[in-house]
């Protein structure tokens, strides 16, 4: 009986020690967390989003420029964000639509909120922003000439900066230290040097700056070599009676983008006055 009973307690004793041991031993690479698995030698993550990222945040190889209330922007098109985000996202994985669109009186301007969802390996990304288009208004009746195509700017504003917080052509938004800041007393753009993006860059004389260097249009561009496409002439600093003075580069920045064109200051006024003809003759026209 004692030695029947001392192998019950044996018998019983074994789990226990097993479950011990099993705790003792160390635990193999295919028995970690999924997470631990895929975590680097260091401990540190290696997320398969940053080659996704890298490739959305690309520099863009064509940049165009614009003067807005006397500061020069860099920007891309609605079609180039689009692009990039079907070439690298793929066109079934992202939408877009517009949340809230408006007409702000007093601004004078079009609005529109747009929502850009990314949906990528059953993860679902959201962002938000806002997008503005100044109403075009005729100048001889001040009526709006078309408040659709308005909105329609607004939303591919909205578009754009939605894409830009996913990283596309974000790096345009990058402000410059102010000059002799940061750069050993140089001036923060020098001509033919742009940032380390090749992104801040003179612009070309045909209002598109190409990235990467000074092989493009605008690497060292001399802004006096401007000549007006109408009578081949150069243009020259233009002074107004206000005081205010528009070098040549940026009346060939108006010129191309009022007239898809660089023009002299005479030539540039006198397409002024035609297409403020052709506006009115427009709204005489009966429908």
């Amino acid at each position: 009986m004692e030695k029947r009973a001392r192998g019950k307690a044996q018998a019983a004793a074994a789990p226990d020690e097993e479950l011990t041991a099993g705790l003792d031993e160390p635990t193999t690479t295919d028995e970690r967390p999924a997470d631990e698995a895929q975590a680097g030698g260091n401990g540190a993550f290696e997320p398969v989003e940053a080659e996704l990222y890298a490739r959305l945040a690309t520099p863009f190889d064509v940049t165009f420029r614009d003067l807005r209330g006397g500061v020069e922007l860099e920007y891309i098109t609605g079609e180039q964000a689009t692009t990039r985000l079907n070439e690298t996202l793929g066109f079934l994985n992202w939408s877009f639509r517009i949340v809230e669109h408006g007409i702000h009186a007093e601004a004078d301007e079009c609005w529109a909120l747009g929502e850009l969802t990314v949906t990528l390996d059953g993860r679902t990304v959201t962002r938000q922003q806002f997008g503005s288009q100044k109403v075009k208004r005729s100048r001889s009746s001040g009526t709006p000439l078309d408040i659709g195509f308005d909105l329609k700017g607004a939303a591919t504003d909205a578009l754009k900066k939605c894409a830009s917080l996913i990283g596309v052509a974000l790096y345009l938004w990058k402000k410059e230290p102010p000059a002799g800041l940061g750069t050993g007393g140089q001036p923060a753009n020098s001509a033919g040097q742009g940032g380390t993006n090749g992104a801040h860059g003179p612009a070309g004389s045909n209002g598109m700056h190409v990235v990467g260097g000074g092989n493009g249009p605008s690497g060292g561009q001399d802004t006096d070599a401007l000549c007006c496409e109408e009578c081949g002439e150069p243009l020259t600093e233009t002074r107004f009676k206000d005081g205010t003075n528009w070098a040549p580069a940026q009346l060939a920045v108006f010129g191309r983008r009022k007239h898809s064109r660089i023009l002299c200051m005479s030539h540039y006024r006198e397409a002024n006055q035609a297409k403020r003809r052709a506006e009115e003759a427009l709204q005489q026209v009966p429908f």
